[in-house]
C-alpha cells in the first residue's frame, strides 16, 4: 500500500475506533474492585461486603442546631421554634420518599417493618422465647409472679404501643415472644440515652462503592434539608457519615487524579518532543500515533472487561511515554544519519520488536500479581504497545513524508559514556563495591503491612466520621464473628453457641455490643427445647394462676386467659427468608460459594479477648475487613515479587534467542537488574516501607530499562552515540509521563511514579558503564 493511502486510512480510523471506544467503555471507580482479588473465599467475602454488605451501604445521619447569628433574630424565626425531633420527622418523611433510598428511620426508633416483623413472631411464642431456656424457664414460667405479669400486661396495652401489643398479646398473651427481642429493644433503648433526637439511619438502594449512584443520592440529602431548613430558619446543620460518603470522596480525588495524570503527562511528552526534534508537524503525527495506541488499549480493554477501572486510564496514560519510545528511535537515527523514516524503522524494527516484546512481558507479569485492576492494565499495555510498534513500522514512515526532523542533541551524554569510557576499570570497582554493600542492607528492608496507607488521605473526612458517630451506638462494620457450616440447622446451632460467648463477654466487658440472629432466625433444636420448658410448665393450676392474674387486673380471661400450646411445626429459615425480615437480616445472611455464612456484627471490643473467648467453637472465626486486607497485601507482595524473578527469567530468554551469547544475555540485564538491587538498598536504609506497589514499579522499570540495553548492544546504526542519543530521549518521555503520575493524591500514582522514574534514570545511568561502548 502507498504511503498516502496508508495517511490516509490512518487519519479516517483514528476518529472511528475513537468513537466506538466511547460507545463502549464502561468506567468504575471502585477502589475494591482494583485492588481485591476473588481468588479464595475469604477474598471474595471482602470484596462482597466492601462493594454490597448491609453496613457499607448506610449513612449516619445528624442534625443539630447550628451555631446562633446575630441576624437570627430576624421575623418569626425565634417565636416558635421548630424542635430537633419536628425537624428529624419531617426530614425522614422527604428522604423517604427519595429512588435511591430504601429505608430511612430515626436511631433510637425501630422501623415500622421492624415492629411489624416482631408481631409476626407472637405465633411461635412457645418456641423462640429464650436462646438459654434452662436459665430463662424458672423465671419466665414462676406462678408466684403471674399477678405482676397481668398487671405488667395491662400497662402495656394502655401504653402508646397498645396497638403493637393488643396484636402479640391475642396469640401470646404472657407476650413470651417479647422476651427474645429483649435485646434489640435494649439496643434502641442505649441509642435514646445518647440525647440525639437528631440521629438518622439511611439505607441506600445503590452498592456502597457505586459512586455514581452515592453522589446522586447525597445531593439530593443536601438539597431535601436544605429546602426543610430554608423554611425553618436556617436553624439547623447537616452532617453525614459512613461507607458511601467516603467512596464519593475517593471518587472524586481519583477523577482528578485521572485528569491531571493524562493532561500534564501529554503536555509534558509533548515538550520533550518538542525540545529534542523542533518540529511541530513531527509532534503533531507522532501525538496522534500515541493517541492510537491509548485508544486501542482501552478498546481491547473495554472489550475484554465488563468495566474499564479508572486507575487502568489513568496508568494506562503513562504508556504515552513509553509508546513514544519506538518514533523517538527512528526519529533520532532519521535526524543524525539523514536516514528515511522507511530506512530507518526498518534498520531498527528487530532491535524495536525485541524492545517492545520485554516491555509487554514485564506489563503481562502485572497481571499475574493477584489484582484484579493490573490484569486489565495488562491487557491494555499489550494491546497498546502492539498498536504503538505497528504503526510505527507501517504508518509512521508515511506521516513524517514531509516532516523536517532536526538533530536531537542532549547536552552531557557524549561526556558521560566519555567518562565511563576512561575510568571503567575505577567505576567497575566502585560499582562492584557498592553491590556488595546494597545486597548487605536488604536484610534491613522494611515492608509494608498496613494497606490503609495506601488509601486516598481523607483525615477531614476522617474526623468528621468520629464526630458523627459519637451519637449512635457503635456497630463497626469491618469487624464481626463469621460462622459457617454446610446447612442452615447446623450454622444456626453455631450461632447461638456463639452468641452464647458473645453474651458473656458482653458481661465480661470485651465487646460493648454485639447484633445476633437471635430470635429472628433459630435452630430446630433450640426450637425444640424452648417447647419443651413451654409444654412442662403450662399445666392446668398455671394456666388458673394466669386467669386469676388477669381478673385481678382487670382485663379479658375469655380473650387472654387461654394460653395455647406451642406450634407443632418449628420456625423454618426459609420462610423466615421469604418474608420481611429477610431485609432485617440482609446484612448478616452472608453470600458464600457453599453452604451457609452467617455473621454476629460486633460493637466496640477487645480483638485478642474477643478472639480467646471464641476458642473453640467450630465454624467460627472473627473476622476483620482491616487484617484481611492486611493478609492481602502481604500476598500480594509475595507474588509481586515471585513476577519480578518470573518476568526477569522470560526476558532473559526471549534475549537469548534473539542473540544466542548468554554474556549479552546478562549485560543486557545487569543495568536493569543493578538499579533495582541499589533502589531497593537505597529504600532499606532510608527506612521507607516498602510495599508491593513498590515491587510493581521497579518490575515496570526493569522491562523498560532491559530496552536501553537491547538498543546499546545491538548498535544498529552502527554509532553508539547517536544510539545512547535515541536511549537518553526515549527515558526523558519515559520520565516526563510516569513522573506525572506523582502528582496524584491517590498513592498508588506516587509510589508507581517514584519506583519506575528512578529505575529508569538509574538504569540508564548504568548502561555506558556496564555495557563498553560497541565499536562504530
Amino acid at each position: 500500500m502507498s504511503f498516502v493511502w496508508r495517511k490516509r486510512w490512518f487519519v479516517l480510523l483514528f476518529p472511528l475506533f475513537l468513537a466506538i471506544t466511547f460507545w463502549h467503555i464502561k468506567v468504575e471507580t471502585d477502589l475494591n474492585a482494583f485492588f481485591t482479588a476473588t481468588d479464595d473465599e475469604d477474598s471474595r467475602l471482602l470484596a462482597g461486603l466492601l462493594k454490597s454488605g448491609e453496613l457499607s451501604r448506610r449513612y449516619l445521619i445528624i442534625v443539630e442546631k447550628s451555631e446562633p447569628t446575630k441576624a437570627a433574630g430576624d421575623g418569626n424565626a425565634g417565636e416558635n421554634p421548630i424542635s430537633i425531633a419536628i425537624f428529624s420527622n419531617r426530614l425522614v418523611n422527604q428522604l423517604a420518599k427519595l429512588d435511591d433510598v430504601e429505608q430511612v428511620w430515626p436511631a433510637d426508633q425501630p422501623p415500622r417493618d421492624w415492629v411489624d416483623a416482631v408481631a409476626s413472631y407472637a405465633p411461635y411464642h412457645a418456641r423462640l422465647f429464650s436462646l438459654n431456656p434452662d436459665q430463662d424457664a424458672p423465671e419466665l414460667f414462676n406462678p408466684t409472679k403471674l399477678e405482676t405479669k397481668a398487671e405488667g400486661l395491662k400497662q402495656a396495652l394502655l401504653s402508646p404501643q397498645g396497638g403493637f401489643v393488643k396484636t402479640v398479646a391475642k396469640q401470646d398473651p404472657l407476650l413470651l415472644s417479647l422476651n427474645g427481642f429483649k435485646a434489640l429493644q435494649g439496643q434502641f433503648q442505649q441509642q435514646a440515652k445518647l440525647g440525639s433526637g437528631g440521629a438518622l439511619i439511611l439505607q441506600s438502594r445503590p452498592a456502597a462503592l457505586d459512586s455514581e449512584a452515592q453522589t446522586r443520592l447525597q445531593a439530593a440529602i443536601r438539597a431535601d434539608f436544605a429546602a426543610l431548613n430554608a423554611a425553618a430558619g436556617g436553624a439547623f446543620k447537616l452532617s453525614m457519615a459512613g461507607v458511601p460518603v467516603f467512596s464519593v470522596a475517593a471518587q472524586s480525588e481519583i477523577s482528578q487524579d485521572v485528569t491531571l495524570v493524562s493532561v500534564v503527562s501529554s503536555l509534558a511528552v509533548g515538550l520533550v518532543f518538542l525540545f529534542l526534534f523542533h518540529s511541530f508537524s513531527a509532534l503533531h503525527w507522532v501525538m496522534m500515533v500515541q493517541g492510537a495506541s491509548f485508544v486501542l488499549g482501552t478498546l481491547a480493554t473495554a472489550l475484554v472487561f465488563p468495566q474499564v477501572h479508572s486507575l487502568t486510564l489513568a496508568l494506562g496514560a503513562s504508556l504515552i511515554g513509553i509508546s513514544s519510545d519506538y518514533p523517538i528511535h527512528v526519529m533520532v537515527h532519521c535526524a543524525k544519519h539523514r536516514n528515511t523514516p522507511l530506512s530507518a524503522v526498518r534498520l531498527l524494527w528487530p532491535s524495536l520488536l525485541m524492545g517492545g516484546l520485554t516491555t509487554v512481558i514485564g506489563y503481562g507479569a502485572l497481571g499475574f500479581t493477584g489484582f484484579p485492576g493490573f490484569e486489565q492494565i495488562a491487557v491494555f499495555a499489550l494491546a497498546s504497545i502492539a498498536a504503538s510498534l505497528g504503526l510505527t513500522r507501517w504508518v509512521l514512515p508515511a506521516l513524517l513524508t514531509h516532516s523536517a526532523l532536526h538533530s536531537a542533541h542532549l547536552p552531557g551524554i557524549a561526556a558521560w559514556v566519555d567518562f565511563c569510557g576512561k575510568h571503567r576499570k575505577v567505576l567497575l570497582g566502585l560499582f562492584a563495591a557498592t553491590l556488595v554493600m546494597a545486597g548487605l542492607c536488604l536484610p534491613q528492608l522494611r515492608w509494608m503491612d498496613d494497606m490503609q496507607k495506601l488509601a486516598v488521605d481523607m483525615d477531614v473526612l476522617k474526623q468528621q466520621d468520629t464526630a458523627v458517630r459519637s451519637h449512635f451506638s457503635s456497630i463497626e462494620p469491618g469487624r464481626f464473628v463469621l460462622i459457617q457450616a454446610d446447612d442452615w440447622e447446623t450454622a444456626l446451632q453455631r450461632a447461638e453457641a456463639a452468641e452464647r460467648r458473645l453474651k458473656a463477654l458482653q458481661q465480661a466487658g470485651v465487646v460493648s455490643e454485639y447484633h445476633g440472629l437471635f430470635p429472628w432466625l433459630v435452630s430446630a433444636q433450640l426450637q425444640a427445647e424452648n417447647a419443651k420448658f413451654y409444654q412442662g410448665s403450662i399445666n392446668p393450676a398455671f394456666q388458673q394462676a394466669w386467669q386469676a392474674g388477669l381478673a385481678k387486673a382487670g382485663l379479658s380471661v375469655e380473650k387472654l386467659g387461654t394460653l395455647l400450646p406451642a406450634v407443632d411445626e418449628p420456625l423454618q429459615p426459609a420462610k423466615v427468608m421469604d418474608s420481611p425480615v429477610k431485609h432485617i437480616l440482609s446484612g448478616q445472611i452472608v453470600t458464600g460459594q457453599t453452604g451457609v455464612m452467617l455473621s454476629l456484627w460486633l460493637g466496640e471490643h477487645d480483638p485478642d479477648k474477643l478472639i480467646a473467648g471464641l476458642a473453640g467453637l467450630e465454624g467460627t472465626r472473627y473476622f476483620s475487613q482491616k487484617d484481611q486486607l492486611d493478609h492481602l497485601a502481604g500476598k500480594y507482595r509475595d507474588r509481586s515479587l515471585v513476577m519480578l524473578g518470573i518476568g526477569i527469567g522470560v526476558m532473559a530468554l526471549f534475549i537469548w534467542l534473539q542473540q544466542r551469547d548468554m554474556r549479552k544475555v546478562l549485560l543486557t540485564l545487569l543495568p536493569s537488574l543493578a538499579s533495582v538491587l541499589f533502589i531497593f538498598a537505597t529504600w532499606a536504609l532510608m527506612g521507607e516501607e516498602v510495599s508491593f506497589l513498590h515491587v510493581i514499579g521497579l518490575l515496570l522499570s526493569v522491562s523498560l530499562c532491559v530496552d536501553y540495553g537491547i538498543f546499546f548492544i545491538d548498535n544498529r546504526g552502527k554509532d553508539a552515540d547517536v544510539t545512547y542519543h535515541a536511549i537518553a530521549s526515549s527515558t526523558l518521555t519515559t520520565i516526563a509521563s510516569f513522573g506525572a503520575l506523582g502528582l496524584g493524591k491517590t498513592p498508588t500514582l506516587p509510589i508507581l511514579a517514584l519506583s519506575v522514574s528512578l529505575g529508569v534514570t538509574l538504569g540508564f545511568l548504568l548502561c555506558p558503564l556496564l555495557i563498553q561502548k560497541p565499536k562504530n
